[in-house]
C-alpha cells in the first residue's frame, strides 16, 4: 500500500531543501551558474547554505524528538524542551561557561549547556511526577514559569558580571549567525538512540506500572531519554539559539497525521519538523530580502498561533 502521506512530506522536505540552497542575497548563485560550474557560486553554497540547511534539519529533527521524547516521559502533550526549562538552563549554563572560561569552544560550551540542561530537566520531570495535576495544560504552565525563574536568574548573573551583550547574541535563534555549525552535529548520535529505543519510548508513555510489566527497565529508559533531551537541547542552542515551540507542535502535528506509533513514524516526525523550519526560515529570508530577520520571530509567530490552538483544543477535552 503506498503511504501518501509520507510521499507527500518527502517532496515537500526536497522542495524546501532546494529552495533553501538557492535563496539568498547573493543573486549570482542560480541553478543555470551552478549548472555550467560557476565556481564563485559552488563556493557559496558548499561553504554556505549547504552548512546552514544541514543546521537547519539536525536542528529542526533533533529537538522534534526530544519533544516527543519528553511527551512520553511525561505523558504530557503539552510538555517540550522550551516549556520545562531545558532550554533556559542551557543559556545559563553557556553563560557559566563564558563568566568562568571566558574564550572557550563551541564544545566546551555544550558541555557546560548539557549538564545544567540535563540537572534542570531531572529536576522539574521528578516534582511533576510528584504532583497530582488534573489539568493537562497546567503542567507546561508551570514549566513556563520554572523556565522563567531559570531565566530570571540567568540575566541576574549577566548583569552582575556585565555580559549582558552576550547574553543578547546567545538569546537570539538564527542560522545566519558567523561561525560554523560543528556542535549541531552532535546530534546525530542522540537521533540514532532514539531511533533504536523508540519502541521502549512509546511504552514508558504508557506508564511505569505498565512499562515494568512488559518486563522494561523503567528508570534506565527515562535515564536515556533525558540525556537525549538534554544532549539534544545543549547543542541545538549553542549552534543556532532558542528555536521555540518546534519540541511542543511539532510532536502534536505528527502524532495527528501519522498516529501515536514512534517506532513507525519518527523518520516522519524528523521530517515534518525540517519542513516546518525550512518554510519558517525561507519566509525569514524573503520577508525584508535581500535582508532577513531573526528565524526564532517567525517560529514564535506562527508557532504561538498552532500553539494556541492545541491548547484550546485541550482545554475543551478536558
Amino acid at each position: 500500500m503506498i503511504n501518501w502521506k509520507r510521499i507527500v512530506i518527502i517532496a515537500l522536505f526536497l522542495a524546501f531543501v532546494t529552495a533553501s540552497l538557492m535563496i539568498g542575497a547573493l543573486s549570482e548563485v542560480t541553478l543555470k551558474a551552478l549548472l555550467n560550474g560557476d565556481v564563485t557560486a559552488w563556493k557559496v553554497v558548499w561553504h554556505s547554505r549547504v552548512p546552514r540547511t544541514a543546521a537547519i534539519i539536525l536542528s529542526a529533527a533533533g529537538l522534534s524528538v526530544a519533544g516527543l521524547i519528553m511527551q512520553a516521559i511525561s505523558r504530557n502533550k503539552f510538555m517540550s524542551p522550551s516549556t520545562s526549562g531545558t532550554t533556559d538552563a542551557a543559556a545559563f549554563g553557556i553563560l557559566l561557561a563564558f563568566i568562568f572560561l571566558n574564550e572557550q569552544s563551541g564544545f566546551i560550551q555544550t558541555l557546560f549547556a548539557f549538564i545544567f540542561a540535563f540537572l534542570s530537566t531531572v529536576l522539574f520531570t521528578s516534582v511533576i511526577n510528584r504532583l497530582k495535576l488534573r489539568e493537562v495544560a497546567n503542567v507546561p504552565l508551570i514549566g513556563m514559569m520554572y523556565g522563567g525563574l531559570i531565566s530570571a536568574l540567568t540575566t541576574a548573573v549577566a548583569y552582575k558580571f556585565d555580559v549582558m551583550q552576550m547574553m543578547s547574541a546567545i538569546g537570539l535563534g538564527s542560522f545566519a549567525r558567523i561561525g560554523d555549525f560543528s556542535t549541531i552535529y552532535i546530534v546525530i548520535p542522540p537521533l540514532i538512540m532514539a531511533v533504536l529505543y523508540s519502541t521502549k519510548f512509546s511504552i514508558i508513555g504508557m506508564g511505569e506500572d505498565f512499562s515494568k510489566n512488559l518486563g522494561l527497565n523503567y528508570n534506565r529508559v527515562v535515564f536515556l531519554g533525558l540525556v537525549i533531551i538534554a544532549l539534544i537541547s545543549a547543542s541545538s542552542f549553542v549552534a543556532v539559539g532558542p528555536l521555540p515551540f518546534i519540541g511542543l507542535i511539532i510532536p502534536n502535528m505528527a502524532t495527528t497525521f501519522y498516529g501515536d506509533n514512534l517506532k513507525k513514524s519518527i523518520v516522519d516526525l524528523m521530517l515534518f519538523g525540517s519542513v516546518f523550519v525550512l518554510f519558517c526560515d525561507i519566509a525569514s529570508r524573503l520577508v525584508i530580502y535581500p535582508y532577513e530577520i531573526s528565524v526564532s520571530l517567525t517560529i514564535s509567530v506562527v508557532g504561538g498561533v498552532i500553539f494556541m490552538i492545541y491548547l484550546i483544543r485541550g482545554l475543551r477535552r478536558a
